[in-house]
């Protein structure tokens, strides 16, 4: 039985590991993967605000 026990525990810490893994990992790909494709709203590309008058001085 004590093998068993031994298996169970690994196991279990195996598991623990993959998760805590997972936990950081997702939230990282995330961040990377907006950082990689900036929209033209973050990048800060685009066309110059218009006039509210409609003149130009």
């Amino acid at each position: 039985m004590h093998k068993k026990e031994t298996h169970n525990t690994r196991q279990t810490k195996s598991r623990r590991s993959f998760l805590k893994k997972t936990a950081y990992a997702a939230p990282t790909l995330l961040v990377l993967g907006t950082l990689t494709k900036p929209t033209k709203v973050k990048a800060g590309f685009g066309a110059p605000p218009s006039d509210p008058d409609g003149s130009i001085e």
